[in-house]
């Protein structure tokens, strides 16, 4: 039994959001189920109050920040306050007046550390997410003469489905091997519009539901879609059995606050990716396990002369570069899925529940 729960006598109050097959509604499971299996005085905001009720409770609230104004998503407050942020913007003067709110703000990557620390933020840690060992777990790849390339996310342009989309539609012009799998559905599709943003695809929005209008994006900009399967919406305990009927996973993404949880569950199932160095997903790449995009320039975005956003854009030759070694060298692919799936080993969900009690 570790030594803080000998002692411990004051109560953790948990606001984390509900939800599934997103994110943040996956964090909040596996942190709820993990810190009250550790620490048996942890209670849930959500069976306690509204999130508009301003009580006091007598002792530690560990919060979810809504957005990047670090806005808690309860407004009850306790003895000590940990707030956890997973952001992609800027930091403003809001951000920096409501982080006074918390005695620890627990963050999604290294990243997100170093953009705190920078703001003059000192009462800060990371806390990386965690992957189901028992869910997502290493397979042999299969032995086939199809090359399958995976991609996934809610489609928005901090995601880079865009660059997804020009790459695959080049790779499938110059084989006829290559299948494209993606898992791209967005619970909130008014996100979606930023992909106006895009230098890469033609980007209109035709068709009554998401899974029709992706198609009808993917054919207008060249993806063949007799060699793809665009998927709706699957819960997340069938993803395994998507990643595993892949080979490579193409993760070009701008920006990530955290670790990128999807890629995390695709690498432990013995994929390896190639994917962004960059953000938050440096936290669980390495050359071992994955084929690194390092040749990124950067995209800055302003708004009323501010600059909110301050990202990465990948490099589509070096993409393609990768794509035609994976697609020649089997034998790297499979070395670099094995590597993948032990590395990500070691994020799990309790230590992440640790990192948070290490705290009281």
């Amino acid at each position: 039994m570790p030594a803080f729960l000998n002692t411990a006598t004051q109560s953790l109050y948990l606001g984390l959001p509900r939800g599934q097959n997103f994110g943040w509604g996956t964090c909040s499971h596996y942190l709820k189920t993990e810190l009250r299996r550790l620490y048996p005085r942890t209670f849930l905001l959500e069976d306690l109050c509204t999130f508009e009720d301003r009580k006091f409770l007598d002792g530690t609230i560990f919060n979810v920040l809504k957005d990047v104004n670090f806005e808690p998503l309860y407004k009850a407050r306790g003895i000590r306050n940990f707030g956890y942020a997973v952001f992609e913007q800027e930091l403003n003067s809001n951000s920096i007046q409501n982080a006074k709110n918390f005695d620890c703000i627990f963050c999604g990557s290294s990243w997100n550390l170093e953009k705190l620390k920078a703001a003059g933020i000192p009462n800060c840690l990371v806390l990386l997410h965690g992957v189901d060992g028992k869910l997502f777990s290493y397979s042999e790849p299969n032995n086939r003469d199809s090359f399958v390339i995976f991609s996934g996310g809610k489609f928005e342009f901090r995601k880079a489905q865009d660059v997804v989309i020009r790459a695959v539609s080049i790779f499938q012009k110059r084989h006829k091997e290559v299948l494209f799998v993606n898992a791209w559905h967005n619970p909130w599709p008014q996100t979606m519009v930023s992909m106006a943003n895009s230098r890469w695809i033609s980007c209109e929005f035709r068709g009554t539901h998401i899974t029709e209008i992706l198609k009808n994006i993917l054919a207008e900009n060249g993806v063949d879609l007799q060699r793809t399967i665009v998927l709706g919406e699957v819960p997340n305990d069938r993803m395994r059995e998507v990643y595993q009927s892949t080979d490579i996973g193409l993760f070009p993404n701008r920006c990530e606050g955290a670790t990128n949880l999807v890629l995390m569950e695709y690498m432990a199932c013995g994929r390896p990716a190639i994917a962004t160095y960059a953000t938050g997903q440096r936290d669980v790449l390495t050359e071992e396990s994955a084929f690194l995009l390092r040749e990124n320039q950067p995209l800055q975005m302003e708004q009323d002369g501010k600059l909110i956003a301050d990202w990465v854009e990948p490099s589509l030759e070096e993409i393609l570069a990768h794509l035609e070694f994976a697609f020649t060298h089997r034998d790297v692919v499979r070395q670099k899925g094995l590597a993948a799936s032990q590395q990500i080993k070691r994020f799990t969900w309790e230590a992440a529940a640790r990192t948070v009690l290490a705290q009281l």
